[in-house]
């Protein structure tokens, strides 16, 4: 059979090629005589027969101009010359459809499929349109979150605030283009708060925040001893100081950013809302604005100020969320640049480009996707903009945003690695650690049921989801979604996700935009939150082991300023709240966990402003704590679990889980072979197992954007 087809389809070939041969030695010997269909024809066959894509379009274009008058055979030679040089992956096509269209007007048809083609050819042939070049420069030292960052004029040097001192680093260095160079500190520069820092338009000054430190809090000096502004050499040297009693009046209410004037003699920075301006010389300082402003920024020539107004939550007046602004820095004519919608917040201050022509801003977008864009808008002499912004989406979420436009027009970013939160389980004794919550996801509260069946965690956006104890597939709360869709928002980090001994109910601490946050207990599989406390900020909820009551932790405002949080506990139902503890017990706000025979609750205990504590235990009846071990590090991500015999207790500190005998002694690191810092914690009922949280990312990465002018151009 097979050899069948193959003699067919040779002799079926054979014909063609003959006819083909045949028409074409006629065309030659005979062209007076050849109409214009024939010559089609044979056109035709040398396609098909032969495969000559090449020589049909010469007797193709043989036709058209032989026979001028024949527009209906000229069109649809034309079309097929057009259809030929497509397959042959040649740009004559377009030629060939667009003579088509414009000469032959009349041959609707034929001109009809010439559209068609031509616009898919151009559809393809059309470049793609070019894009801003993000590049990464690898720094092998870390850059903290809140370092301040800012690069020289040239682009050269980034300076940022690390350990108290300023750091100095070529951009790049001299191994790799991509490659930071060896970082120096600068001599003279002390007590440095990173988030201030800003250089002169010459490069020969960094002027920079003062910082006091306080039982190891770093913060703004607004005390009565003074705060201060230091404007040194960038080379180092003896810095100048320039004494900022606005800081000490509004208690450090500031954004931290400063703005060195192009010629170094005056800096701006904002205090209680507004932008002011100082003299390096002789420190007199003057309000610039009058209707609010923060993180100034100076225009190239120093006549002007690009600001953000502060944000206003309330309606009335009607919220203003970060709009950039322009005046002049003699504090007149303000001008609007750009303001925001409610989804779209800009986050950090205006800079401006080299020649003063562009302001650029950072901006979080919330709606429609997640994410961060630099928006870059033209503006006049004067500061008023000329066009609406230009959004360029960046590759990577951030809120720390630019750190300057270079004068060969690159603007330094600083992005954050990706984050993840996921749910694990390890052995009591550590080892290998497994994953229980999906991919792409963030999952943190983690808590068993009773039965050690499931465990429940804190699903993205706020819900309530569980997934078996051995990993399959995820449970999500009905009711419970996001706040953006009802209104109803969780408290981090305090949320709590206590499961009741009998495993139908959850309690956790939400509030509404008109309410809260309460204590609310909702069922497992289905149903509406019911309400449990009323007032107050309670967070951090725990059941009693017999399902009776509910402690958590709440705070109180003692005076004007004083807060102190204090462990109470109430009727699973609803009722009157008891308190537990007193102001003299020092409790944290983080974690806490009733123990198995419910008679005591362990808790963190730390004095205010101090990074260390200790983790305590305290009588339910009432009487004084008793403390279990010291803890390097407390705040409000820690959190404590007791095993299920209440000999031991688990608990987390500085991303590490620790296991600490319920009678005191020495904490045991428990390994979990996990790139991650572990956070809330939770024991298994046969006592073998801890679930936990575990989060990574948000490393600070230092990236150019390069190549974005000409999307100003459109």
């Amino acid at each position: 059979m097979h050899q069948r087809k193959t003699i067919v389809g040779m002799a079926v070939f054979l014909a063609a090629f003959l006819v083909s041969v045949f028409a074409v030695a006629h065309v030659r010997s005979d062209s007076s005589q050849q109409s214009a269909e024939n010559l089609y024809q044979a056109a035709l066959l040398k396609i098909e027969a032969e495969g000559d894509l090449s020589g049909a379009i010469k007797l193709f274009q043989s036709l058209i101009v032989k026979f001028p008058d024949k527009r209906d055979v000229a069109a649809k030679a034309l079309l097929q010359i057009g259809m030929c040089h497509e397959k042959l992956g040649s740009q004559e096509a377009l030629k060939a459809y667009q003579r088509l269209i414009a000469d032959y007007p009349g041959q609707k048809e034929e001109v009809a499929l010439a559209k068609e083609r031509l616009a898919g050819l151009v559809k393809i042939a059309a470049p793609a349109p070019r894009k801003p070049i993000f590049r990464k420069i690898r720094t092998p030292f870390s850059i903290p979150q809140w370092s301040g960052s800012r690069l020289s004029p040239d682009g050269k040097i980034l300076a940022f605030g690390s350990g108290n001192a300023i750091w100095t680093v070529p951009i790049p260095g001299r191994v790799d283009p991509n490659l930071a160079g060896e970082p120096k500190e600068l001599p003279g520069a002390a007590d440095v708060l990173g988030d201030g820092l800003s250089w002169s338009g010459d490069g020969k000054w960094i002027a920079f925040s003062r910082a006091y430190f306080h039982v190891g809090a770093t913060r703004i000096n607004f005390r009565s001893e003074g705060a201060y502004i230091d404007v040194i050499p960038s080379s180092g040297g003896e810095p100048k100081r320039i004494s900022v009693p606005q800081w000490v009046a509004t208690k450090g209410d500031t954004s931290r950013r400063l703005s060195l004037s192009p010629d170094g003699k005056t800096v701006a920075f904002d205090s209680g809302g507004q932008i002011n301006a100082a003299s390096v010389g002789t420190g007199d300082i003057k309000q610039v604005t009058k209707d609010g402003g923060i993180s100034p920024c100076f225009s190239p020539d120093g006549t002007k100020i690009a600001y953000l107004t502060p944000p206003v939550s309330q309606d009335n007046p009607p919220a203003r969320l970060n709009e950039v602004w322009v005046i002049s820095a003699d504090g007149e004519d303000p001008v609007k640049v750009s303001g925001d919608l409610r989804e779209n917040l800009s986050r950090t201050g205006p800079i401006w480009s080299p020649d003063g022509r562009l302001i650029a801003f950072g901006r979080i977008v919330l709606e429609p996707s997640f994410g961060s864009e630099v928006c870059i808008v033209p503006v006049s002499e004067k500061g008023r903009p000329l066009a609406s912004p230009v959004q360029i989406k960046l590759p990577l979420f951030t809120t720390n945003f630019m750190t300057g436009w270079t004068s060969d027009n690159k603007i330094g970013l600083l992005l954050e690695t990706p984050y993840h939160e996921y749910v694990y389980t390890v052995p009591v004794s550590g080892g290998k650690a497994s994953q229980v919550s999906p991919l792409d996801h963030l999952a943190s509260h983690p808590r068993w049921s009773p039965d050690g069946k499931r465990i429940h965690f804190r699903w993205e956006d706020g819900q309530l989801g569980s997934v078996l104890s051995e990993g399959g597939e995820l449970s999500i709360h009905p009711a419970l979604g996001g706040g953006r869709k009802t209104g109803f928002f969780i408290q981090y980090p305090g949320a709590g996700n206590s499961v009741s001994p009998d495993g139908k109910s959850v309690v956790f601490s939400a509030g509404t935009s008109k309410s809260g946050p309460d204590i609310y207990a909702i069922s497992v599989e289905r149903g509406e939150p019911k309400k449990i406390t009323s007032g107050g900020r309670p967070c951090y909820p725990c059941w009693s082991p017999d399902g009776r009551w509910i402690a958590y932790l709440d705070v109180e405002t003692i005076g004007d300023e004083k807060r102190i949080a204090t462990i109470c506990k109430i009727p699973a139902e609803g009722g009157e709240a008891q308190k537990i503890m007193t102001e003299s017990a020092n409790v944290t706000e983080a974690g806490l966990d009733w123990s198995p025979d419910g008679k005591t609750i362990a808790y963190f205990s730390k004095k205010a402003d101090a990074p260390a504590g200790t983790l305590n235990l305290v009588p339910i009846a009432g009487g004084e704590s008793r403390e279990i071990c010291p803890v390097q590090n407390v705040n409000a991500q820690s959190d404590v679990s007791w095993s299920p015999d209440g000999q031991k207790i688990a608990f987390v500190s500085r991303g590490k889980i620790w296991v600490v005998p319920a009678e005191g002694g020495e904490p045991v690191e428990v390994k979990t072979d996990v790139d991650a810092d572990a956070g809330k914690l939770d024991w298994s009922p046969d006592g073998r197992k801890i679930a936990f949280s575990g989060d990574s990312g948000m490393d600070i990465e230092f990236w150019f954007m390069e190549d974005f002018l000409h999307l100003l151009k459109k």
